[in-house]
């Protein structure tokens, strides 16, 4: 996904980041119950975050992104629950010159398994998942899922010559292995914490890890929240979360000759999300929320202010201060 490190990566970051930190729980379902939403989201990008010291630079033109995203987690096992989560995307990147390349199709494919346990009273989850493209348009410029970077200077040219068209803007088939840690606990009766880390690797191939000859790149990641009832049905959350890349093949950030100085070799991105969610407890069964996540800092990657909202479903036996999964009873 990567156009160069990709602006894909860099766009991944803002959006499947804000999934993860919504989704991710250590909070366990049991089996029979579920967590469904159907949610849409928005940003328009016109700088990236510079390699060598975080300035921002114009990309010469505007990027758009809008997301539609169906996400489900249902309980499977006594500690164990699975989840699927399709994104439909479309992009547009408007040239400040005149002309826009544009391409709408589905994201990247994730599936994923949460085990639950326990550190003294706290919930602890154990989460594995794996993306991969969903192949809906081959075309789909830059691509959807996981996160990475980008070399805004080459962006013009890699968005709108013929290579555009190949695979290389949707990863070329790259996939995603990932483990987080995430914990859990509360602060009185109406406030929740989580803080969570783990490891992602994207890849070409399973196994292959030469670092002069292969498209694999390793990242470290970190997330977090503070979830406050302000009042009986209202629920604010700050979320947070960081990735930062950690080794990778040469072959990985770039489609063409490396560009030396500032911007090159190896891009070796990182980015820092933060936000505030919205969430409005109809009952047990039914959330309402909304949005934004905000980049706050990073190297190689857009800089977005990422807008969002959607409708909820669930069936839970979770109290009020178990994050998104919890439903109106008292903790």
């Amino acid at each position: 996904m990567r156009l160069r490190r990709s602006v894909a990566t860099a766009v991944a970051v803002a959006t499947v980041s804000l999934a993860s930190v919504a989704w991710g729980s250590p909070w366990q379902l049991k089996p029979g119950e579920f967590y469904s939403e159907l949610s849409g989201d928005f940003f328009s990008a016109r700088t990236y975050l510079q390699n060598f010291d975080s300035k921002r630079i114009q990309l010469g033109g505007n990027l758009e992104q809008r997301v539609v995203r169906s996400h489900t987690e249902l309980g499977w096992k006594k500690r164990a629950s699975v989840w699927l989560d399709v994104p439909y995307v479309n992009r547009t990147f408007a040239l400040d010159n005149g002309g826009a390349v544009t391409s709408t199709g589905l994201g990247d494919f994730d599936f994923g398994l949460r085990f639950g346990a326990h550190v003294a009273k706290m919930p602890l989850g154990i989460e594995l998942g794996w993306s991969a493209p969903l192949g809906g348009n081959r075309k789909l410029f830059p691509g959807v899922g996981g996160s990475g970077g980008m070399d805004g200077t080459s962006y013009l040219a890699q968005a709108t010559g013929p290579v555009r068209d190949s695979s290389a803007f949707f990863d070329s088939g790259l996939q995603s292995l990932y483990a987080n840690l995430e914990l859990g606990g509360t602060i009185g009766k109406s406030t929740f914490w989580t803080l969570g880390g783990g490891l992602r690797t994207h890849y070409l191939t399973a196994g292959s890890r030469s670092a002069t000859d292969d498209r694999y790149a390793d990242f470290l990641r970190g997330t977090g929240s503070l979830g406050i009832w302000l009042r009986p049905q209202l629920l604010l959350t700050g979320t947070y979360e960081g990735e930062w890349a950690r080794s990778q093949g040469n072959p990985y950030d770039r489609i063409a000759t490396p560009i030396a100085g500032d911007h090159g070799p190896d891009l070796e991105p990182s980015s820092t999300l933060l936000g505030p969610r919205f969430t409005y407890r109809v009952d047990d069964r039914m959330d309402m929320f909304a949005g934004s996540w905000h980049t706050i800092g990073g190297r190689n990657v857009l800089h977005t202010d990422q807008f969002y909202a959607g409708i909820a479903w669930k069936h839970t036996g979770l109290d009020r201060l178990a994050g998104a999964f919890g439903g109106t009873r008292a903790h």
